[in-house]
């Protein structure tokens, strides 16, 4: 049975199935400020279990991404650009950024604020009719906006300008859902697996990747919101942590909750909510400064990836 909660990141439907899965491999690096997470989705059969596409996913969780000394984001920088090299095999490429996204609603502008800060070279390649430069490679980007703004489909404006100027790399950056708290704006997950745009809040438009595109596709996402069924499940969680460190009668005061597996508990409150809440998403608090912040990080280890004399502005 496939993952029965909403989540866009691979490591996080992979922690809900306490049994190992066949056609799965894991690996976890511990590093200074966080953990560096390997999976690679091998068969039909993981994919189906885990409710993802088969591909590789690297997950870079920090424990402190939203507070970080210029050292540190430097160091996690570093990280991130060697992991959209590593997964990608970047080398001279012809590479198109493309950040999906409504600008208008904070949460969701990640994508659109990372190409911003995009070091853009396509024109200079045009200009000057080059094939190869030895520090820059020919990068341009694209911020599509969404179907409720522009009154085009996200996939059909990517496609086109795909077909038009044809790069070899498709680098796309969007927001994601998580379903734990502890994991907003604290995750970032690069794969190779494409995307499926409005995934993470019901509204899947179709997806981006090699199979249907045509180009190299890596994926690259924050989670940016979680549903309300997830903060009630974390408090839960929270209490009953807490109770067993003051009390052997955990079961009897928090009744049938604590007799559900965690996608089983977060169902049923998921169930109980959606009534009152009707699906609602919910983001934190300081969601400007905080996309400000990780869009810097997320374009300059893109920048620093696709450029090889790319100089750091920090």
């Amino acid at each position: 049975m496939g993952i029965m909660y909403r989540t866009d990141l691979a490591y996080e439907a992979s922690e809900s199935l306490a049994q190992q899965i066949e056609g799965v491999i894991l690996k976890t690096n511990k590093l200074k400020h966080g953990e560096l997470i390997d999976l690679e989705i091998q068969n039909e059969e993981a994919e189906k279990k885990l409710g993802k596409k088969r591909g590789k996913y690297i997950t870079y969780e920090s424990y402190n991404l939203k507070n970080l000394s210029r050292d540190d984001k430097n160091d996690v920088i570093e990280i991130l650009s060697n992991s959209i090299k590593n997964i990608s095999n970047l080398n001279r490429e012809k590479v198109l950024v493309v950040g999906l996204g409504n600008r208008r609603i904070t949460a969701d502008a990640l994508g659109p604020r990372v190409t911003d800060k995009i070091k853009v070279t396509r024109q200079f390649f045009k200009a000057y009719n080059k094939e190869y430069d030895e520090d820059y490679n020919e990068v341009s980007i694209l911020a599509p906006g969404v179907l409720g703004m522009t009154g085009i489909e996200t996939i059909n404006t990517i496609v086109g300008v795909v077909e038009k100027i044809k790069p070899t790399l498709l680098i796309i950056i969007d927001a994601l859902a998580s379903r734990k708290m502890k994991r907003l704006c604290s995750v970032v997950q690069i794969t190779d697996a494409g995307i499926e745009p409005g995934s993470g809040i019901g509204n899947m438009q179709g997806s981006l990747n090699e199979d249907t595109l045509g180009v190299k596709v890596i994926a690259i996402g924050i989670p940016t919101v979680v549903d309300t069924a997830t903060i009630v499940n974390d408090t839960i969680d929270l209490m009953e942590e807490t109770l067993r460190s003051k009390t052997d009668d955990v079961g009897q005061i928090m009744g049938v909750l604590s007799d559900l597996q965690s996608d089983e508990k977060h169902m049923f409150i998921k169930e109980i909510l959606s009534p009152m809440y009707n699906e609602s998403i919910v983001t934190p608090s300081g969601i400007d400064e905080l996309i400000e912040d990780l869009s810097d990080i997320l374009a300059e280890s893109i920048n620093k990836a696709v450029h090889p004399g790319y100089e750091l502005k920090y």
